[in-house]
């Protein structure tokens, strides 16, 4: 059995690569290597499959209202998966771990590449959705331990390239393959490159995360199941059901319910499934906001932009996504700049100037029109990733900083939760402004919007109230920066 539970004393083996660990005699690049490739697979695995969806809906026979939950079962379980980690990391080997989850992954991916029936895809995605859940930050907890604190923006630098390339790249390569092979040959590739990663995670990767034994405690994981299952659940259905929703509205309260069962007991535990304790910390607590925030921004532009394109301008499908594609990997390519401005210059005026930039580049997309030229609209996108591209590494080293090394496996989940819940809720938060404004709006510019196989009715006025809704999220983000000045503690 991969994972083997590990009593009060470690064993010999782990030991040593602790003390590999401690000494700086660990092989940084090939380690990096292995994990940036496995966490590349899972983050195309999402944006890939979302360009060879239509495809997999006329080959399955299925409706498009059930053939789109591959891609939201898979996110809801992936957003479930993450506040079990903390617990997983602190009670099993990394590298075991991370071998595990790369296998669950890779056999999802096998499940699902089948396509014998929508079952059987179905079962594969919600797989995968186990082992992405856990490999991303399970990455970022192992990066931050290993880096020295006066490099790890520079690491997590490198980290934001795989993080932002994998969606930019994800819908063009997702598309070539498709029309080069079929749907089948993406889930094939995927499967290929987890058993691929797997023998080079056993040679390289070390185990230098600090075990704890922790007990198991049924409550909280029956708690995060239901809680976080549920609103991420809720919030899905919102974005392809609408605000009329009953069952969106009664499963995000009841989800909310749970969520506070959960962290109210695990502010009472000794041993915490997820030390939720960290967010007291008020430094790393506004760090997490921000950036929070300016993943909103991106998340409600990249969701509004094909209503737009394809709905007002009536464009294809491949424009939309080639417009965001600049942004995208400007974005990626900001972030080693933004993780070494930061460990020269810190976080106060990076903070400042990075998040301002983005909300300038929120306020021109109010001036949007139905004959807006697509040039400008790619200029727009690429002022907003400019600015998130300058400030978000760099937001986020800041406040890893001030965590000890033994509470980050409880602080990269706790991090990574706040930013899908605030995902997913951004989606609702546009498109409730649309839908608002657009009930106001003069029937003459009113066109139907089809989004995930759903059609909406929205307004060139409720496209420019869910930019504003953007605004907002933009306008909060710059004002926090402000007052998130450098923590003296975070470069001790």
């Amino acid at each position: 059995m991969i994972l083997t539970q590990i009593p009060q004393k470690i064993t010999i083996k782990a030991k040593d690569q602790l003390d590999k660990r401690d000494s700086g005699s660990i092989p940084y690049w090939q380690t990096y290597a292995v994990l940036f490739t496995g966490a590349l697979m899972v983050i195309f695995n999402q944006t890939a499959i979302k360009t060879a969806l239509p495809t997999m809906i006329e080959s399955l026979n299925v409706s498009p209202s059930i053939g789109q939950w591959t891609i939201s079962g898979y996110t809801l379980v992936k957003g479930i998966m993450v506040p079990i980690t903390a617990f997983a990391m602190n009670k099993f080997r990394s590298r075991n771990l991370f071998i595990l989850m790369m296998i669950l992954f890779g056999t999802g991916s096998l499940i699902a590449g089948s396509g014998i029936h929508f079952g059987f895809v179905m079962t594969g995605a919600l797989l995968q959705g186990v082992g992405a859940g856990m490999i991303i930050p399970l990455m970022q907890t192992i990066l931050l331990t290993i880096a020295p604190v006066e490099k790890r923006g520079s690491v997590l630098g490198l980290m934001g390239i795989v993080l932002g390339i994998g969606p930019t790249i994800g819908p063009v390569l997702g598309g070539f393959v498709v029309d080069a092979f079929s749907w089948h040959f993406i889930y094939y590739f995927l499967f290929i490159g987890s058993m691929i990663v797997i023998p080079f995670t056993h040679f390289i990767l070390a185990d230098v995360l600090p075990l704890k034994d922790p007990t198991l405690d049924w409550k909280s994981i029956l708690y995060s199941l239901i809680g976080f299952g549920s609103l991420l659940y809720g919030l899905s259905v919102v974005g392809t059901e609408g605000l009329d929703s009953v069952a969106a509205w009664f499963m995000s309260l009841f989800g909310c319910l749970f969520i506070i069962l959960f962290i109210r007991r695990n502010l009472k535990l000794e041993e915490p499934m997820l030390d939720v304790s960290l967010f007291r910390n008020r430094f790393f607590a506004i760090a997490v906001i921000i950036s929070m925030l300016g993943l909103m921004v991106n998340s409600g532009i990249t969701n509004i932009m094909p209503m737009y394109v394809q709905g007002v301008l009536g464009r294809s499908a491949m424009i939309s996504g080639l417009i965001v594609m600049p942004g995208g990997l400007l974005k990626s390519f900001l972030s080693p700049v933004s993780g070494r401005l930061y460990d020269r210059i810190g976080i106060a005026k990076l903070g400042v100037v990075g998040t301002f930039i983005m909300f300038l580049g929120t306020l021109s997309f109010l001036l949007v029109t139905m004959d807006t030229p697509i040039w400008t609209i790619i200029g727009m996108y690429l002022l907003v990733t400019l600015g998130f591209g300058l400030f978000n590494i760099a937001v986020t080293t800041a406040g890893m900083n001030v965590i000890p090394d033994e509470e980050m496996s409880h602080a990269t989940p706790a991090r990574q939760t706040a930013r899908q819940v605030g995902s997913s809720f951004a989606i609702t938060l546009v498109f409730a402004a649309m839908s608002v404004v657009s009930s106001f709006t003069a029937s003459p510019q009113s066109f139907t919007a089809e989004t995930e196989g759903v059609q909406t009715a929205i307004s060139i006025s409720g496209i420019r109230g869910g930019f504003f809704m953007v605004v907002v999220l933009a306008f909060a983000s710059f004002i926090l920066s402000l007052i998130f000045k450098e923590n003296p503690q975070s470069k001790d």
